[in-house]
């Protein structure tokens, strides 16, 4: 017989010999046990949340702008001055940036809490548009942007918005037309 084998059948013999000795003691005390049967607590309305429950509790992104470099190229650099994730206890693992359903950057951490963009990796070309463009007839076209982060236990949030440009068309150079 193998030494594994040994030490559980010793194991069981000995947790019987202990239930049939709390058998002998709880039928010699001569105390008869009443059973009480009671209604449940009823269940609460909301889940209780527990005090060290993962979750991605904010993400930072403040308001986006839309600039113009350089005028009468029509593209414009849609930016952030920074964007901000935590999920402490767990860790983040991407933040993304969409503009106008585009997948534009994806940022990954590495066993951190919290994750920290600057302003200098959030500069995105996007087109500038006409005047009247985004509904104000003074204004370029409207776009949409989602920002979204990822957590270790799956969890996720996204910010969503929109950054209207100023109006800018490329300049267009017409060359008159050759003649025979």
């Amino acid at each position: 017989m193998s030494l594994p084998l040994r030490i559980s059948l010793i194991f069981m013999a000995i947790l019987a010999g202990l239930l049939m000795a709390w058998g002998v003691v709880s039928a010699a005390s001569g105390m008869q046990t009443e059973l009480v049967l009671s209604t449940p607590t009823p269940l609460p309305d909301q889940p209780a949340v527990e005090s060290g429950s993962p979750e991605i509790s904010i993400i930072e992104s403040p308001t986006a702008s839309c600039v113009l470099a350089r005028a009468n190229t029509g593209i414009c650099f849609m930016t952030w001055s920074y964007l901000y994730a935590t999920a402490d206890p767990s860790y983040i693992i991407t933040m993304t940036v969409q503009i106008d359903d585009q997948a534009r950057a994806r940022y990954s951490g590495f066993f951190q809490t919290s994750m920290y963009v600057p302003s200098e990796m959030l500069a995105f070309h996007v087109d500038c548009g006409a005047p009247g463009s985004g509904g104000d007839p003074n204004l370029g076209m409207n776009h949409s942007y989602t920002i979204r982060a990822r957590d270790s236990d799956g969890l996720g949030t996204a910010n969503y918005g929109s950054a209207i440009c100023p109006a800018d068309e490329p300049r267009r150079i017409y060359l008159p037309m050759l003649q025979k």
